[in-house]
């Protein structure tokens, strides 16, 4: 009897430790469970997490960085093609850039800038005369400053910071806000017909970026532009063995441009002072100077005699721009559109 007894008590105390050791060992569970701290948040990705190839994202910057192709360079002004190297043009090495002055009808020749230039055309920028020309050394629009009687060439300009040849028919123009507009005649390095005229701005002269192609008509050549109380007025020439004509357009910001008369005479120079439009022509009996009050009705002025060609008014000043050809001047024939056009 004793001895089943001392077995019951024995029994019971080893059921006894069982039970408080599951309670100890379900109490440091819980307690594990509430200090164990929650990881927090880290600021940077982690290293060990790998992307899924369908997640993958394209590097930025190869998104902005243009591979260099044909195709891009083509993207450069107006023009899909008709831009080359610059190269030397022997048929402008006979070409001479002239300062004078025009005043009504009284022309004064002046003197000789430089040799190996053409089609000329300039403005008062920062209170001295700015001339830019297709130089013969290149082929290229370059642009220079008259210093003391004296041309200082500053070089060819860029467009959209490259320098090629393929732009011609230079024309300058400056607006309210101080930028300056350069017109050009785009595409002349291809055979067939150049073009379009295009636009492009500048604060500096030097450096000019693509506004937009403005006309696309074949056969136009030598813009002008003039802006007059937010109106684009445009006149571009088209030279011929008989009879040579020039065409003036009118638009909105460069836009939209709508035929509004013709004359007679070719590679025009375009402007408006003394509360009317002024228009300069190349003719075989000489220089044609016009005007009109609305852009559309003309009135032959005057007809100065004037051994040179493609006429540029100073603007802001009496000063004239103008190309003289050796051995010619204007009883040469204006450029007939070819294949192998040359200004």
């Amino acid at each position: 009897m004793q001895r089943f007894f001392i077995s019951i008590v024995s029994l019971v105390f080893l059921i006894s430790c069982a039970e408080n050791s599951k309670d100890i060992s379900a109490e440091q569970k819980i307690v594990s469970q509430a200090t164990t701290p929650t990881p927090a948040p880290s600021p940077e990705p982690s290293s060990t997490s790998e992307p899924s190839p369908t997640a993958e994202l394209p590097d930025p910057e190869s998104e902005e960085t243009l591979p260099e192709s044909s195709e891009n360079v083509g993207t450069l002004g107006c023009a899909s093609s008709g831009h080359s190297e610059p190269r030397r043009e022997e048929m402008l090495e006979g070409h001479e850039l002239w300062l004078g002055r025009l005043t009504g009808s009284s022309l004064e020749e002046g003197y000789k800038l430089l040799e190996g230039g053409s089609v000329p055309d300039g403005l008062i920028f920062n209170g001295k005369v700015h001339l830019w020309w297709v130089s013969a050394a290149d082929h290229t629009i370059h642009h220079g400053v008259i210093n003391d009687d004296q041309l200082e060439d500053l070089g060819p300009i860029s467009i959209d910071g490259e320098i090629f040849s393929g732009m011609v028919d230079p024309d300058i123009v400056q607006f309210d806000d101080g930028s300056l507009g350069l017109t050009v005649l785009d595409g002349f390095d291809r055979s067939g017909p150049p073009g379009p005229i295009c636009h492009l701005r500048s604060t500096d002269g030097q450096n000019f970026v693509t506004y937009g192609s403005i006309l696309e008509k074949e056969d136009r050549f030598d813009p002008s532009l003039v802006v007059f109380e937010d109106q684009w007025w445009l006149a571009v020439g088209i030279p011929s063995e008989e009879d040579s004509v020039t065409e003036i357009y009118s638009g909105i910001d460069g836009q939209n441009f709508t035929y509004q008369s013709q004359v007679e005479g070719a590679v025009p120079d375009l402007s408006h002072f003394e509360g009317k439009f002024q228009l300069l022509t190349c003719s075989k009996s000489g220089m044609r100077s016009y005007s009109s009050s609305n852009g559309r009705d003309w009135n032959l002025d005057q007809v100065i005699p004037f051994r040179g060609c493609d006429p540029a008014r100073i603007t802001g000043s009496d000063f004239f721009a103008y190309k003289i050809e050796q051995g010619g001047g204007n009883e040469m024939p204006p450029p007939i559109p070819d294949g192998d056009r040359s200004e």
